[in-house]
């Protein structure tokens, strides 16, 4: 080949390994974000289905009503496909204080508003839990929520 060809070819070859070299850092940067929008989707399930079924449980345990699980199982299989473990654990956790609360429900072991309060606390203590491990995994949040944003009316005596 001659000296001419030689630089011609070399310049060639660096626009296609460059032209690839972008392609997959797009790709790369693509599915980052893609997996933390699935991530931020699918705490945002477990939030708001877990409000949901803190106040279904509230309606069983004042109306012997049931509460449909259906919505609150699949934002669980969702944020336990996309988030870190420390998520999906603390996501269990929201879990475990509503069963054990179901659990009290249907073994008649709560008669009063007293033992309600003491089984919300437990719920509401895993929900912000769960949203600060969140915040802190998924949006790299340094702050912490001390408290829900929903409240409990202060009870008149």
């Amino acid at each position: 080949m001659s000296s001419v060809l030689w630089p011609a070819l070399i310049s060639s070859a660096s626009a296609l390994v460059g032209v690839a070299m972008g392609g997959l850092l797009t790709a790369r940067v693509q599915r980052r974000q893609w997996a933390r929008g699935q991530q931020i989707e699918a705490c945002i399930a477990v939030v708001v289905e877990s409000t949901r079924v803190h106040l279904a449980l509230r309606g069983q345990w004042k109306d012997a009503g049931r509460v449909d699980w259906v919505a609150w199982n699949e934002a669980l299989a969702r944020i336990s496909l996309v988030a870190e473990p420390a998520v999906v654990e603390a996501a269990g956790d929201v879990d475990a204080a509503f069963w054990e609360c179901s659990d009290r429900i249907d073994r008649a072991e709560m008669a009063d508003e007293t033992a309600w309060l003491a089984a919300a606390e437990r719920m509401e203590a895993a929900r912000l839990a769960f949203t600060n491990v969140a915040k802190r995994h998924v949006l790299g949040a340094t702050q912490r929520l001390e408290r829900l944003p929903i409240r409990r009316p202060i009870s008149v005596t």
